[in-house]
């Protein structure tokens, strides 16, 4: 932090204070001269000098609200906006009362405004979200048998030559994709067209998914593990196809 800064703030706090305080007095002097004498009550006069200051402290929020950059210390920053921001203070010092309710609305509509589009962005990632779960369901195999993850645990002892030469069945489980009525499938399904192991086809999936070919997706609803291909996959089907 800079002399420059330092001045530049302290400035603004006194101006706050100053300017703030002498639009209460005088918003206090118009109103006790307007009563009778019997009703004139001067100990209220502490009452209106925190209200104009309070009301100026508000002012950098407000400028702030509106993208003004009156008050920021950069290069660009002219002296003469000194007393501008002394003149917004002094209305607001003066007009103190409304000016502190008229903010306190605005503030509290903004921060409404802000919730509302808060949960309006957690309602659109539900309804996204339960989307995806339908399509899931309604668009994937059905599996009942045990988790893959109970099978893998079975699978770690399994032989590397059990994996060796198996182009074919990489090509099987690719082209097990190309079914129009399902866009993610389980391992059960696709070992069925593959006509292999589920286990080894859980491996080369994973194997695959390593890769970026395949994309493993559990369902919330009833994690069920499900398959499918990624970009890259379906771009290796259609080069098959070719």
């Amino acid at each position: 932090m800079n002399c420059g800064t330092d001045y530049h703030r302290i400035t603004l706090v006194l101006i706050i204070i100053f300017i703030g305080g002498l639009a209460g007095l005088t918003n206090f002097y118009s109103f006790y001269f307007q009563q009778p004498e019997e009703k004139r009550e001067k100990k209220i006069v502490i009452k209106y000098l925190l209200s104009g200051i309070g009301a100026s402290i508000l002012v950098p929020l407000l400028l702030n609200m509106l993208s003004s950059n009156l008050i920021k210390n950069d290069n660009k920053f002219d002296s003469i906006n000194y007393f501008v921001f002394a003149g917004f203070c002094f209305i607001a010092g003066y007009f103190s009362d409304r000016f502190i309710n008229s903010m306190g609305e605005r503030i509290l509509k903004d921060l409404q405004e802000t919730k509302d589009k808060a949960n309006e962005a957690i309602d659109s990632a539900k309804a996204t979200e339960e989307k995806v779960d339908v399509l899931v369901s309604t668009e994937a195999e059905i599996d009942s048998t045990e988790t893959e993850s109970n099978q893998l645990e079975s699978f770690q002892d399994l032989l590397p030559s059990q994996l060796s030469n198996s182009s074919d069945l990489i090509d099987k489980i690719i082209k097990s994709f190309d079914d129009p009525k399902y866009k993610f499938r389980t391992s059960q399904g696709i070992a069925k067209v593959a006509d292999s192991n589920r286990i080894v086809v859980i491996k080369m999936l994973e194997e695959l998914r390593k890769l970026g070919i395949t994309r493993k997706i559990v369902s919330k609803e009833d994690k069920t593990i499900l398959w499918s291909l990624s970009n890259l996959g379906r771009e290796i089907l259609k080069k098959s196809k070719e």
